[in-house]
């Protein structure tokens, strides 16, 4: 970034260097972790860890280790009723934040594209010969189809 500064009629740039390690947003994941951040991650595998450990609901700063990931150190901070972990590993960074206990989260983790709320006993494709009580269009399976959606079992429901 530059700047121009003026000091008693003598013109100078400012030149300040781009922070190393800027942080890339990569938007709410399905299920409870929201505002996810990465550096030197992809906002894919960041959001999925950010899932993945938020569904731990760790609460406290300690060392996580997923399967198929190797260890993190998280540091939790809560706040507001939110907890903010930022899990690092070198050079490497990812930030969110979760809500614990309490209600059960307003969307179905296991469908990303729509809200499917996961209190209701069924839905049923919109334009199809179901009988609801709730419908959904088209929408990604990315867990568990317990709704019965994804007919063809392509990790895709509601395609017509």
């Amino acid at each position: 970034m530059k700047r121009l500064l003026i000091l008693s009629g003598v013109v100078g740039a400012v030149v300040a260097a781009a922070p190393a390690h800027a942080f890339v947003e990569c938007g709410n994941p399905p299920g409870a972790a929201a505002n996810v951040t990465a550096t030197h991650v992809s906002c894919g595998d960041a959001r999925a860890f950010a899932r993945k450990v938020a569904r731990k609901k760790i609460a406290h700063s300690r060392w996580i280790t997923l399967p198929g990931w190797r260890s993190y150190y998280a540091r939790v901070h809560r706040g507001g009723g939110k907890y903010d972990v930022r899990a690092t590993r070198g050079g490497k960074v990812i930030r969110f934040q979760y809500r614990r206990g309490g209600s059960s989260p307003s969307c179905d983790p296991n469908y990303a594209g729509a809200c499917l709320r996961p209190d209701v006993s069924d839905y049923d494709c919109a334009g199809g010969s179901g009988d609801g009580p709730y419908y959904t269009g088209r929408v990604e399976v990315v867990g568990d189809d317990h709704y019965g959606l994804d007919r063809d079992g392509d990790g895709v429901a509601c395609e017509s």
